[in-house]
Order: structure tokens, then sequence, then C-alpha cells
């Protein structure tokens, strides 16, 4: 675990003021400085080279602040420049320090990625060293939304989670859950699925009927012999239409199986 180590009498903080821009060591023995030349921003490199910093685009009436944390979870600060952008959201603009070249790298989010994400942008960085993934949120309407990054060894990032909002309300159906956290793996397949609520807690379905089988996919044809009753509480990893894949835990442990919603609120009908 790296840890920050102040310079010339200055204390680094999370978030930096215009007048205390940070002068840190990414690593022992190594320095590094934000300095500060007309309406430019300069980072002075271990490596002895001096980098112009590339600011975020955001309201242009308040400076930028800095912050030096691990975004990368390498065991090495980097630097983060923030400036805010509207009403409640933030821009970021994330260097990232390597150290067998002793400099910093802007971090860049490949195209691909940005067409998959919630967020066009960094926007309120939120490392999270449990899950080693670098968290960016931002507000549209009345929800936040996430998009988390992981790093390959290469440095290079991809995405990790992100919050899917489906479109396809149907006034018709039963029961409708419009987002899901999706978690992918490091080739971008979708590898689990939960719904959340506006408060980004799981979603929970309560069995409505007396019996309701349970199927392998979502067909008629994958009935089993099992079944649910009603009052067991399960929770939401998708819904495809009127069919439900859920989580149920039993006591012989958790299972994972398709619903389907016309036989539930069939059978539930007086």
């Amino acid at each position: 675990m790296y840890s920050y180590r102040p310079l010339a009498g200055l204390l680094l903080l999370p978030t930096l003021a215009l007048a205390d821009l940070p002068r840190f060591e990414p690593e022992p023995g190594q320095h590094a400085q934000v300095q500060q030349q007309g309406e430019g921003y300069f980072l002075q490199q271990p490596d002895g080279t001096r980098l112009e910093l590339s600011i975020p685009e955001g309201n242009d009436a308040e400076p930028p602040s800095f912050a030096v944390e691990d975004y990368d979870f390498d065991g090495h600060p980097d630097l983060a420049i923030r400036v805010p952008a509207g009403m409640v959201n933030s821009a970021y603009h994330v260097y990232l320090y390597r150290p067998t070249l002793r400099r910093f790298e802007h971090l860049q989010i490949p195209p691909a990625l940005m067409e998959r994400v919630n967020c066009s942008w960094l926007s309120e960085l939120r490392p999270n060293s449990e899950e080693r993934a670098l968290y960016s949120h931002c507000r549209s309407g009345p929800r936040w939304y996430y998009d988390a990054y992981r790093f390959a060894e290469s440095g290079a990032p991809w995405l990790y989670k992100t919050l899917q909002v489906r479109h396809d309300y149907d006034p018709q159906a039963p029961v409708f859950f419009p987002v899901f956290e999706k978690t992918l793996d490091p080739q971008g397949n979708i590898i689990a699925s939960r719904a959340l609520d506006d408060d980004d807690q799981p979603y929970t379905w309560t069995v409505p009927t007396s019996r309701l089988h349970l199927h392998t996919r979502p067909a008629e044809a994958s009935r089993g012999k099992a079944y649910l009753i009603e009052g067991d509480v399960c929770e939401v990893l998708d819904q495809q239409g009127n069919w439900l894949l859920i989580r149920y835990v039993s006591r012989k442990g958790p299972l994972q199986r398709w619903v389907s919603l016309d036989e539930a609120y069939a059978q539930a009908q007086p």
C-alpha cells in the first residue's frame, strides 16, 4: 500500500484548492509537481520532462481542482483534474503513473467502450479498492448512473460494470424492471446481471401464486419439475418480455432459474 509523502511542508488532501497545487512522490525518491503558467497547467515529471496537462471542459467560471490517488490500483498514486460540469456533474481527466517510464500518461477511454457507457466522460470518480474498480458517476434527470472500469496488466481500461436502462416498457406487463446492473468480463461479455431500484439496491420479487414452475431458459418447453410457492422472495436478475430470471435461496442453496410472469399472474387471478 502506498502512502502520500508531503514535500516541502505541503499537506496533500484528496482535493486541493487552486493555491495548493500538488507536489508528491509517485514512488519513493521520485518527485512530481503540478505547476501553473498563465492559464495553463503543467506536470513536472520524475523523468525530468514537463507535461502540459489537459483541463476538462466544464464551467469556465471555476478553476480546476486536483486529486492525488491510486486510480488504477497498481500501488502508485495518480493525478486527477476535476472541473464542475453543469449543476451536479463534473468532468475529470486522469494521468496514470507508469513506474517503468517514470512519467504519467493521460488515461484515454477507448471509443468502443464509450459507446457502451452511461457517462460520456469521466465524472465524479470514486475508486473502489475492494473491487479494484474505478467508478464514474453522472446524473441524468432524477437518477445517478455509473460505469466502472478495471485495468489490464498493460494498464488499458476495460468496462467492468455499467447500468443498462430498458426502454421497452409494456403497459400490459404485470411487472417491469427498468434498470439492470451488468457485470462484464475483459472481453466485453455479460457475465452477471441484477435489477436495481432507484437507490441502487437489488430488486426482489415475491411469488404471487400457490405454485410457480421453474424453467432453465425463457421458454415453455424448458419447464422443470421444481417450483416455488406463494410468498417466496427472489432476487431479480434479468427480464425478457414476460419472463424473469430470478435467484432464489433455498434450503439446498441458491438456484437461478426463469419463471413465466404469464403463469404467475394468471394463476394469481381470483
